[in-house]
């Protein structure tokens, strides 16, 4: 077998089976790209006529968001089976993880922009979650190969997309004045869900991740838990809970990672520190 070696990487002949996803010339692995399809496209776009639609007919029908996150969903496992790499999936379920985000983030931009928009404010707001909705297909698109040149991009993307998600949820949670089990309950199974996002970067086994999710989970859920004793409102909580979000998954992926050193660790600490500085603050000027 010819074994060709560059300054990082060793590459040998790939299986014929394989060759539409290497370079001939050089041997090297040939990322897929997304861009010459039509398909995200056109998901963002029925996307945004359904979401539109919910916010403007009155009054509010849930059932049209749940159609619209469905047809995300489904549109986003359709897009993401035509990529090259399935046919060396042996697990029909290999698209689960990656479906969480687009679809939590077409339930929670929902709801979010119908608790915080009216009027005609609420065409800007389907625009940019219609761009972030494209701009997250796109990238866990590049993100099912992890040796494509895109896939740090890719993952900031993921990951800035993950935390947006899930601020929505935090928030709403509380303008809608949920009960506090059914809230806790809420905001423990979105944090799940998303933090299996995250942590589906790292290598570990896919049980043993999700049961660091859980876990991140858990962590939200009784912070939501203890906000309920606290005079705070939505936006000042969902801020507060996003950092705790953030905090868990964080260290849990470093830790999956085994890369979880001091240096990550003060990292994380001075971030979440300054974060309950702007919230503390934001609260004492609400109260003034």
């Amino acid at each position: 077998m010819r074994v060709l070696q560059t300054e990082n990487e060793l590459w040998s002949d790939p299986p014929a089976d394989d060759a539409a996803l290497y370079d001939g010339g050089a041997n090297l692995p040939v990322a897929a790209t997304p861009f010459n399809s039509t398909r995200i496209p056109l998901l963002v776009v029925v996307y945004a006529i359904g979401l539109t639609l919910f916010l403007a007919v009155e009054p509010t029908r849930p059932w049209m968001l749940l159609m619209v996150t469905g047809l995300v969903a489904l549109g986003s496992d359709g897009i993401l089976r035509t990529h090259p790499s399935a046919i060396e999936q042996d697990d029909v379920a290999w698209t689960a993880p990656l479906l969480f985000l687009p679809t939590l983030l077409a339930l929670s931009s929902g709801l979010f922009l119908e608790d915080r928009l009216s009027g005609y404010w609420a065409v800007p707001g389907v625009f940019v979650a219609g761009g972030l909705m494209g701009a997250v297909l796109y990238a866990e698109y590049i993100s099912v190969e992890t040796y494509s040149p895109k896939y740090a991009g890719a993952r900031f993307v993921l990951n800035l997309g993950t935390f947006l998600t899930a601020f929505g949820f935090f928030a709403v949670v509380y303008s809608f004045d949920v009960d506090l089990v059914p809230a806790a309950v809420t905001v423990g199974l979105v944090s799940l869900l998303l933090s299996v996002e995250i942590v589906r970067e790292s290598d570990a086994d896919p049980v043993r991740a999700l049961v660091f999710a859980a876990a991140v989970g858990i962590v939200v859920a009784q912070t939501r838990w203890a906000l309920y004793f606290l005079p705070i409102d939505s936006f000042l909580a969902g801020v507060f809970l996003l950092l705790v979000f953030y905090l868990a998954s964080g260290l849990v992926q470093h830790h999956l990672n085994d890369d979880l050193e001091p240096p990550v660790v003060a990292e994380f600490s001075v971030i979440f520190i300054l974060g309950i500085v702007i919230v503390t603050v934001g609260r004492l000027l609400e109260s003034s």
